[in-house]
């Protein structure tokens, strides 16, 4: 069915990638990376300021102050208001995120629209003014909306099987930070970061713009990015504990019918830009197929979720699921089918059903702006390399069998984390 389903979508809508778009990778004299998409047909425009700077950077035991300082820069006062309500007010969205590797500011407007407000993001960017009454309010902010986080079960197995999977390392928390350490922001901390990582060499502009005049308005904007740190560079330093916070209670409290059981597991594997191809499609081919005929086998999964979490040169793979009840089996058949997958090849239907599937999703990207803007900087921010968006229907031409059995044979030999929860127990 979804094979099917599949054809018929490429049928009505052919793949012809490269004759949509030019793309260009200049470096500006001022050090930043410039990777646009000209799309004369795009619906919408997009440009966005990447930094390498994330969560990552967060100082020891303050868990959050990247994401906080996401939150702090679009609200340099503007005339009688902020910058991001005015450049709403001109009718653009800014959308912010934070990664472990990354800070993100997606700008999306009209084409017209977007040239006249980019300045206004470089401008919120590059200038750390916010009144300390703004930076505690937005502390009470992000509490109630890491307070959401703590209240869905899927999401906490899958953050503490990844706080253990990067124990020791400074991946070891959330993006979002803890909800336990988030009082212990100080502004200091996030000027620091700010005046630390915030120059012209870390950044990049991409976008996804109609034409070159467009993209020559943005070149111009990004000028005035700083080329140099304010403070001496500091490198990242680690907690003298992996802080934890009794999420096995929050799950106990969510566990309300007989035998019911919250289980995840979780791997750390390395992976190249080469690689991510066979990544992507081993990926698609657990949550496609292997997973769901092995949970419909063992009759105990109630609902469960798999995340890739990339990081730079890894990926976190990990697999949640509601059971009722536990049984030893399902992690017993999960190893055994993992390590059939690692020692045979996929059949030559598998692989081109794999590989339609990837074109067709590649597809969906490329044809719509935001997305395909956050690819190109993930390609960027986590493995150097934008030009992974651009060469992959390349990529999926050229996937072997043979690539995603190795990528399968590197995620059986790890050492996975294993997190399960049920009442009157802990791990």
């Amino acid at each position: 069915m979804i094979c099917a389903w599949v054809l018929a979508m490429q049928m009505l809508f052919p793949i012809s990638s490269n004759s949509q778009f030019s793309a260009v990778y200049e470096r500006l004299p001022n050090d930043v990376q410039v990777i646009a998409l000209i799309r004369p047909a795009t619906s919408y425009s997009v440009a966005s300021l990447w930094v390498k700077c994330g969560s990552a950077f967060d100082p020891p035991n303050r868990e959050g102050t990247a994401h906080l300082l996401e939150h702090l820069l679009p609200l340099k006062p503007f005339n009688s208001t902020t910058i991001q309500i005015a450049m709403e007010q001109e009718g653009a969205l800014l959308t912010p995120e934070t990664g472990r590797n990354f800070m993100a500011f997606h700008l999306q407007a009209r084409n017209e629209t977007l040239a006249k407000v980019f300045p206004m993001l470089v401008e919120a960017i590059t200038d750390l003014t916010v009144d300390p009454q703004v930076v505690e309010r937005e502390k009470r902010l992000m509490w109630l909306e890491t307070l959401a986080l703590y209240e869905d079960p899927f999401w906490l197995v899958k953050t503490a099987i990844e706080a253990k999977l990067f124990e020791g390392t400074p991946y070891a928390h959330p993006p979002t930070g803890w909800l336990e350490t988030l009082n212990q922001l100080s502004f200091p901390d996030i000027q620091r970061l700010h005046c630390t990582h915030f120059i012209a060499s870390n950044f990049a502009l991409i976008a996804v713009v109609p034409n070159e005049d467009t993209l020559t308005v943005l070149k111009e904007a990004v000028f005035r990015l700083p080329s140099a740190p304010e403070v001496a560079t500091a490198s990242v330093s680690l907690p003298d504990r992996n802080f934890l916070p009794p999420f096995d209670a929050l799950l106990q409290k969510a566990l309300n019918r007989p035998n019911e059981v919250f289980w995840g597991i979780g791997w750390r594997v390395p992976v190249k830009a080469n690689e991510k191809i066979a990544m992507d499609a081993l990926v698609w081919h657990l949550r496609q197929i292997l997973l769901p005929n092995l949970f419909g086998q063992i009759g105990v999964v109630q609902e469960w979720k798999m995340l890739a979490n990339p990081v730079c040169g890894e990926v976190a793979l990990t697999i949640t699921a509601r059971l009722r009840p536990y049984t030893e089996l399902l992690e017993r058949r999960l190893k055994r089918s993992l390590s059939e997958l690692a020692q045979r090849d996929i059949s030559l239907s598998e692989l081109n059903w794999l590989k339609r599937g990837l074109r067709l999703e590649h597809f969906r990207i490329l044809n719509n702006p935001i997305r395909c803007v956050r690819e190109l900087g993930w390609a960027w921010a986590l493995y150097s390399d934008p030009t992974i968006v651009e060469r992959y229907p390349k990529m999926i031409e050229d996937l072997r069998a043979e690539q995603i059995r190795q990528i399968a044979a590197r995620l059986d030999l790890a050492k996975p984390v294993v997190w399960m929860v049920r009442k009157g127990e802990t791990n």
